[in-house]
């Protein structure tokens, strides 16, 4: 069950919140908003030779900016019915994901809003921080999303890897409540129809009835399933999150990034 779902919110991007909550609503859950709010060490300004009270200021300045993005999801969440917790994570900047991945362990679903690089905003540097140490699903909403959650079909991209395992597993209560339901597997390999359906059983067991289909090859598997869910206008994307972390720096494999950065439904991932 989803009955506990943060939203992650900087103030700038607009669009995690709206659907966030609806989704929340949707699911009788509860909601927590959290911001992020990276401090910068004193000795950095000292060695510029900013005045210290100029310091003081921006900090408080941008405390209050944090505060007041968690208090506007908590007021949009209270008009909706629903409970909502805030929370405003102010620490040095190396520490600030962990403290982020810290909050999000104590959730069932975290809600963040698609990277834009053509208009960057503070919440894009977490991204990562979520899939890779948060150890639940992210739901990443498009930077174009503007309907509420409608769930009327839904893909679910399965290799029969770990990560896309955990994936259909986490998205079980969306899936649920899904119209229409399509496993995907893009591939020029056939798929032994034991495979196919072992994977329709399970779903069915959790009350699913879904489909299987398998997607050719010969363009960037990212590129194919953007592809089959704009053809099937699907409203949710189910995947996991490949890549891996080396020296502590997550890095996200090319089929991740593809649907990262062309995404225009929401993607829930798990790794």
């Amino acid at each position: 069950m989803i009955k506990d779902l943060t939203i992650v919110v900087d103030g700038v991007g607009r669009r995690a919140a709206p659907y966030g909550i609806r989704l929340a609503a949707m699911l009788d859950a509860t909601v927590s908003a959290v911001s992020v709010l990276p401090l910068v060490p004193f000795q950095t300004f000292a060695q510029s030779e900013i005045r210290y009270d100029l310091v003081v200021a921006a900090e408080q300045d941008a405390r209050e900016q944090a505060a007041a993005a968690v208090e506007t999801v908590a007021a949009a969440a209270r008009d909706a019915g629903l409970s909502c917790e805030t929370s405003a994570i102010c620490t040095s900047a190396p520490l600030a994901p962990q403290r982020l991945a810290g909050f999000v362990h104590l959730s069932d679903l975290a809600v963040i809003e698609q990277a834009d690089e053509t208009a960057p905003k503070p919440a894009d540097a977490y991204l990562d921080t979520l899939l890779f140490q948060g150890a639940r699903p992210v739901l990443m909403v498009p930077y174009i999303q503007e309907a509420p959650p409608r769930l009327a079909c839904a893909v679910a991209a399965w290799d029969g890897s770990a990560p896309a395992a955990r994936a259909l597993g986490d998205a079980l209560p969306l899936l649920r409540r899904a119209a229409r339901v399509e496993l995907v597997s893009v591939t020029d390999e056939p798929v032994p129809e034991a495979t196919r359906g072992r994977a329709i059983r399970h779903l069915a067991r959790h009350g699913i009835d879904a489909t299987f289909q398998v997607v050719p090859g010969g363009v960037a598997p990212g590129e194919a399933l953007l592809s089959h869910v704009a053809d099937r206008g699907a409203d949710l994307l189910v995947m996991g999150a490949y890549g891996h972390s080396r020296l502590r720096e997550a890095i996200l494999g090319g089929t991740s990034r593809t649907i990262l950065a062309s995404m225009t439904v929401p993607v829930l991932m798990s790794r």
